[in-house]
């Protein structure tokens, strides 16, 4: 019961919404529950009536020792006659002659009972079956969401198969456990409870006899649902791994094959999907024992049932009627065993979900964010350091960007460039020190306002699975087709759109695969185009280009750059030759600053760098 606690308290702020809904599934499970009970008593009466010889009757007193005039017996006999009062002249009886108003009773009352029942076990499964869908789905959703607002920092300690099993396997595994388990915990012991007080006021003895074994068998099905949580762990883990071999291996499908390396992945999958085959069936066999283990039970209960008839010479109208009662008994039983396997599997994914809608970005909003409609005096970084663990990667940064300012940022590789972009982003925040913009420290600002002053052209091009259209509209939520078509005029990327099948109307497919990387990179300034930010980050936006697409795309970039305050982060030095200032970055360190041809005529770090790529003859640089 605790884990099921567990379950509905997790699951209530989702299943609220659909209070009504839920309620009327449990209404209907009751009254299915019910209707059982009514199926037995049916049964008893209906076989009483048509006997030829004389006996109890289905509420007479019945069993050694017992006195007709007692409490119990007197309520029995009242029941009995109210009840047989109304039924009597719509029900046949053996001593006496059909007639019409009997036939009528059996061809209308059989039928309508059936259908109340079988109905409110569909209206039941529907309603209840509505809420767990649009529980889970939202769940998913609430899942994203937080995952998407969490800081980078999340997603550098978490793997992207890790992600995808919290979405889909653990929110799957509680669905499963929801759609059963809200009907099941309802329908099931409605159903027990009016079948045993059916069965205890037909025979109390009798009913107490055939169900001395239920709690024989309770405790094997406990322990096979401990044994299917320890495989569920196993399986979870299982999952995460093998959802994130399958997306490193079809995000890097090149390479796989440039390095004859299919079956190598294929086998560390295979490996994987037997690990887990063999989990599976652990949790397979802990819920498919279930039906044996009842079924043995019910069997038992069933001898001991009529060797307790035969010893007690009870009616065999009693021993009919018990047998269908065990039936019916055992049977949501066996269904509550399985689903008691169903929670311990759950269980695992609740935990794991209850642990991601607990994390809470690092990034925060500000309690009262201060506004800045517009950028206009400067962008200032004071004394600004960082640190990932327990490695520095920025160290005392001090820059000031003036507005129309040309910032350029050179260093090697993990020198600090691209932190110093994130930083500003607000992605992560400074262990030290303040980022500012027009005096305004940028933790002081919403990430909304934040974000909305700066378009970024990076080299990591995301193209989404839309249309051109809808992939540079994303850089402005609502902007006209008016507006989309400029801005790719802009980004020198109208001429190429226009060629395509459907032009602007065309998807571009996942990550863009139908166009080439140049086009990619317009579509990408297209979208910052639109934005229209007063502040550019251009972020080794040419790096992955060839010469013929890198001069495409820098005219564009040069006609973006117009007007706006530019800070770029380039490998390629010449691109920063426009750049009214220059750092050089080194171990997250600022060691030069100054003009493009200032810093080649110093000959330090940054001549030493534009040799290397042909700026400058290397006679002209001295010893660094």
């Amino acid at each position: 019961m605790h884990r099921i606690n567990i379950i509905f308290k997790f699951s209530w702020p989702f299943l609220r919404p659909y209070r009504v809904w839920l309620a009327m599934g449990l209404l209907f499970g009751i009254l299915f529950g019910l209707s059982n009970g009514g199926v037995l008593w049916l049964t008893q009466t209906l076989i009483e009536r048509l006997e030829n010889t004389p006996s109890d009757s289905a509420f007479a007193l019945s069993g050694a020792g017992q006195e007709a005039d007692s409490y119990f017996g007197q309520i029995k006999f009242r029941i009995k006659n109210t009840v047989d009062a109304w039924i009597d002249p719509w029900f046949p009886k053996h001593d006496r002659k059909l007639d019409l108003k009997q036939l009528v009773g059996i061809f209308l009352f059989l039928p309508l009972f059936t259908a109340f029942r079988s109905f409110s076990s569909y209206l039941s499964s529907y309603f209840l079956a509505y809420t767990s869908e649009h529980v889970v789905n939202d769940l998913r959703v609430k899942v994203l969401e937080t995952l998407s607002c969490l800081s980078l920092d999340y997603f550098n300690r978490s793997t992207m198969g890790d992600m995808i099993t919290r979405i889909n396997g653990d929110t799957g595994n509680l669905q499963r456990c929801l759609r059963n388990g809200v009907e099941h915990i309802i329908k099931e012991p409605v159903t027990i409870l009016s079948v045993f007080f059916i069965m205890l006021f037909i025979d109390p003895m009798l009913t107490m006899g055939a169900m001395i074994l239920v709690p024989i068998f309770v405790l094997p099905v406990l322990a096979l649902g401990k044994k299917a949580k320890r495989a569920a762990k196993k399986m979870v883990q299982t999952n995460v791994t093998q959802s994130s071999l399958m997306v490193e291996m079809l995000s890097s499908i090149r390479v796989i094959k440039a390095f004859n390396l299919e079956q190598t992945m294929v086998g560390r999958f295979r490996d994987l999907s037997r690990y887990l085959i063999r989990q599976t069936l652990k949790t397979v066999r802990a819920k498919e024992l279930v039906n044996p283990i009842i079924e043995t039970g019910a069997i038992l209960g069933l001898g001991a049932l009529i060797v307790f008839v035969v010893q007690t010479q009870r009616p065999i109208n009693h021993l009919v009627t018990f047998f269908m009662g065990i039936i019916m008994f055992y049977t949501p039983v066996k269904k509550l065993g399985k689903w008691h396997i169903q929670v311990e599997q759950a269980s695992v994914g609740i935990g794991r979900l209850m642990d991601i809608l607990a994390e809470t970005p690092t990034v925060k909003e500000p309690d009262h964010p201060k506004s800045l409609s517009g950028f206009k005096k400067s962008i200032e970084f004071n004394d600004v350091s960082f640190s990932y663990l327990d490695e520095i990667v920025l160290k005392n940064i001090q820059l000031s960007v003036p507005h129309g300012y040309r910032l350029g940022i050179a260093g090697e590789s993990g020198s600090g460039k691209s932190t110093l972009v994130n930083l500003f982003f607000r992605f992560y925040d400074p262990t030290q020190g303040q980022i500012s913009i027009d005096g305004i420290d940028l933790r002081e600002m919403s990430l909304a306002d934040v974000k909305n002053l700066i378009a970024l052209v990076s080299q990591d091009i995301v193209v989404f699975d839309q249309t051109a259209a809808e992939n540079i509209g994303c850089g402005k939520p609502g902007a006209t087709r008016g507006e989309i078509e400029a801005a790719a005029r802009h980004a020198h990327a109208d001429e190429f759109i226009q060629r395509l099948p459907e032009g602007y109307d065309t998807r571009l497919g996942e990550q863009g695969v139908t166009l080439s990387g140049g086009q990619r990179q317009r579509i990408a300034i297209a979208r910052a185009f639109i934005k229209d930010a007063p502040i550019l980050i251009l972020d080794e936006a040419t790096a992955s280009l060839d010469s013929q697409s890198e001069g495409e795309v820098q005219a564009a970039i040069e006609e973006l750059s117009e007007n706006r305050t530019v800070i770029c982060v380039a490998h390629r030095l010449a691109t920063l030759k426009s750049s009214d200032c220059v750092i050089v970055l080194s171990k997250g360190k600022i060691i030069e600053q100054g003009g493009f041809e200032e810093l080649i005529r110093r000959d330090g770090i940054f001549a030493a760098m534009a040799v290397s790529q042909g700026i400058k003859p290397t006679s002209n640089i001295a010893s660094v």
